[in-house]
């Protein structure tokens, strides 16, 4: 039942001029529970029925004025009127009369004298019937909505018969609406996209031929526009199960295509370059293993990295950054393609180029002849890529370094050809850069060992293999020890004593030189807490932190909280820094070095004349001593520039009111000539090599047992006052 239908009895409509009949006839409808209305002639009766708009009309034929026949006709002329059921009631019982009813448009009639039971039920079977036809019709018209939505159409073929039809949608959707030569199947094919057609029309003959479902997807072409279609067609058998039709479905799909096609780039290619990503790229080397494998062929990949990038986002920031990586894509893509002559393979492919991350490029190259083939493409890389950028006025020069590993080669797998050519990229940057490396199994020996190293490090921390080696600093004049450069050794398990340079490099590049500067604070200021119980109060040590830890927040309050931990006074302890470690990050170095002076502790610069060698930094940092590299030290005999460079370092520490000491000090012309220039500090060779800690203890108590029975004064006595304040220093580089 309709909604009205569910709130109200159904309503009909009399028109008849016989007051009686219509007194009988409204008698009999109101007993079977109908609600009724009357109107005396058809003029009154067409005017009634658009007021009240019944759901069944009984019509006389017989009327004057106008005869039933008429307002038949008027009533399915209206909009309203064209689906309710009318009743033609008449005497008349000839052929003719039944004919002009039907044809005025009569659902049905009943003839005079009327059987009033009968009325009633053929009047409830009426309503029942218009009821399903109005819900076959909401039906139809909600099914033909969705397709239209959905772009939805369908057609049927039957096998025996021939018989064709489809709907208006597949007209519509073919651009076949004033088009009435669609009488089979394979008149759907005409719009179809050249390329396509082939396929489809193979899979629609031989789903006919062989009685059995098929499924396509295909373009059209309609009105000059690219359209995806999605076919579909299964088969219908009789009560034998023998196949007598096919049913299908065409739907225009392009939206959720386009849909898919954005999800699938957004999933699987860049949204800077436009170029693969890397999980895409892999995917199809593992694809293109697979068939280099049975095809008994090779493959390359090539790793590009743009040399030194890191400055063109620091110099002219991250936005031009990425337009350049944007260029340099196309770049890579234009230079491949013109690779045709070298390489006849197809290059165009979406997935042979992708961007690996930052500035990291990664090709494939399937089918590849030789390592010849290969080198020549990478050279014509190489040159293209150096050809220099105009970016706001300005020319940018990049290059770039490449790693090339083949297949089956250099490598077992896809994991193995990455791996491998990343080792070839290192070896191509650690020869200079803008150059191409093939790999070789001898290459990965190396990057095993740092590999090795790096756990063996890690280890070391936990199991507490590091230990402390000391270098005394003296007074050069009179050899008094005023205090000792502190040196990290590691006492591998296996390989002995190892030197800071063995295992230094490795720490900083893997970002675990934070807890070695950690463990060295610490293990410097509990010896010097013991030494204070022993008596040797004097002595100071000096930490060399690295621009890492220094660069960590908090790193003031590190050192604080260490300090107080050891029960050292904190003038007791000095940190020293590099000249690059002081100038990386200014606003943040100076907080940084007020906080730890503010603690106590004295500041020193390392290495000083080799690194920035800026004057400012050294009035607007709270710095208490420059050590004079060696490298000023080594020719001090011989080259008259190292003295000058020399005498002014000391000049200008003394003039800032700094300790000035000198490193590296081996012969006693150097220790004179430093005498004469005014430093009074200084350590090397010629007055002790690294100790351990027993034996720099014993020098100690030598030292002490000496100043007790009084030790010689030296001529410089008052001079040497001083140097005695000075303080032992740790050097994790030397």
């Amino acid at each position: 039942m309709t909604d009205r239908e569910s709130t109200r009895p159904a309503m009909i409509q009399i028109v008849d001029d016989d007051p009686a009949m219509r007194l009988l006839t409204r008698a009999t409808l109101e007993q079977a529970g109908f609600s009724v209305i009357e109107s005396a002639d058809g003029s009154e009766g067409v005017s009634l029925f658009r007021k009240m708009r019944p759901d069944l009309v009984l019509l006389d034929v017989i009327m004057p004025q106008m005869d039933g026949f008429n307002v038949c006709r008027l009533l399915r002329k209206l909009p309203e009127g064209k689906e309710i059921p009318i009743i033609m009631l008449t005497g008349m019982d000839d052929v003719e009369s039944v004919r002009k009813a039907f044809d005025a448009g009569a659902t049905d009639f009943i003839g005079k004298p009327i059987n009033w039971l009968l009325l009633r039920y053929r009047v409830m079977h009426m309503l029942r019937s218009a009821r399903l036809c109005e819900d076959l019709r909401v039906s139809q018209a909600r099914i033909s909505l969705a397709q239209r939505i959905a772009h939805l159409g369908h057609w049927h073929f039957n096998f025996k018969t021939k018989d064709f039809v489809c709907s208006d949608a597949v007209l519509s959707l073919l651009d076949r609406r004033d088009d009435i030569s669609v009488h089979n199947p394979e008149s759907l094919l005409r719009n179809i996209h050249p390329d396509d057609k082939p396929r489809v029309q193979a899979a629609l003959e031989n789903a006919i031929g062989n009685r059995q479902p098929y499924q396509e997807n295909y373009r059209i072409n309609v009105q000059g526009e690219e359209r995806r279609i999605n076919s579909q067609g299964e088969i219908q058998t009789n009560g034998n199960g023998e196949p007598e039709a096919i049913t299908g479905i065409i739907q225009d799909v392009t939206d959720i295509y386009h849909a898919e096609q954005k999800i699938f780039r957004l999933a699987h290619f860049d949204a800077l370059t436009g170029l693969a990503k890397r999980k895409f790229f892999m995917e199809k080397l593992a694809e293109a293993v697979f068939l280099t494998e049975h095809g008994h062929g090779q493959l390359a990949v090539m790793i590009l990295d743009l040399d030194r990038f890191k400055r063109i986002n620091e110099n002219l920031g991250h936005v031009p950054g990425d337009q350049i990586l944007r260029k340099m894509a196309k770049r890579i893509q234009r230079s491949l393609q013109q690779c045709h002559v070298l390489y006849p393979s197809s290059l165009t492919e979406d997935h042979c180029i992708a961007r690996f991350g930052g500035n990291e490029f990664a090709i494939l190259l399937p089918e590849v002849q030789d390592t010849h083939q290969v080198n020549r493409i990478a050279g014509h890389l190489l040159k293209d890529i150096a050809q220099p950028f105009t970016f706001d006025n300005c020319e940018v020069l990049i290059t770039t370094s490449i790693g090339i590993c083949l297949f089956p080669e250099g490598s077992d797998d896809q994991q193995d050809i990455i791996r491998n050519a990343d080792i070839a990229l290192r070896q191509a940057k650690s020869q200079g850069r803008d150059t191409f490396r093939l790999y070789h199994p001898s290459m990965g020996k190396p990057t095993q060992d740092r590999l090795i190293l790096e756990n063996d490090l890690r280890n070391a921390l936990k199991n507490d293999e590091f230990v402390l080696y000391f270098q005394p600093q003296v007074d050069i004049r009179s050899g008094q020890l005023l205090g000792a450069e502190t040196l990290i050794r590691w006492q591998h398990p296996q390989q002995g004593l190892k030197l800071p340079g063995a295992f230094l490099p490795l720490a900083l590049e893997s970002g675990l030189i934070i807890e070695i500067d950690q463990w060295v604070l610490r293990q410097a200021c509990a010896q010097i807490a013991r030494w204070q119980a022993a008596g040797y109060d004097k002595l100071r040590l000096s930490v060399n932190v690295s621009g890492q830890l220094f660069a960590q927040e908090g790193v003031a309050a590190l050192i604080s909280d260490i300090v107080r931990q050891s029960g050292i006074p904190t003038g007791a302890l000095e940190i020293e820094l590099t000249e690059n470690t002081l100038m990386q990050n200014n606003a943040q170095t100076i907080s940084t070095l007020t906080d730890l002076k503010q603690l106590g502790t004295n500041i020193a610069i390392d290495d000083f004349g080799t690194g920035y060698s800026s004057l400012s930094y050294l009035k607007n940092f709270p710095i208490d001593t420059l050590k004079i590299d060696r490298s000023f030290i080594r020719d001090l005999e011989n080259a008259p520039g190292d003295i000058a460079i020399t005498r002014t370092i000391i000049a200008l520490g003394e003039n800032l009111g700094l300790t000035t000491i000198c490193e590296g000090i081996e012969t006693h012309q150097q220790k004179d000539l430093l005498v004469d220039l005014g430093c009074y500090i200084g350590q090397g060779y010629l007055f002790a090599r690294p100790e351990n800690l027993e034996a720099f203890s014993l020098r100690l108590a030598q030292q002490k047992n000496r100043n007790r029975v009084g030790p010689a004064v030296s001529e410089n006595q008052n001079d040497s006052s001083q140097s005695e304040q000075e303080f032992m220093h740790y050097n994790l580089g030397q």
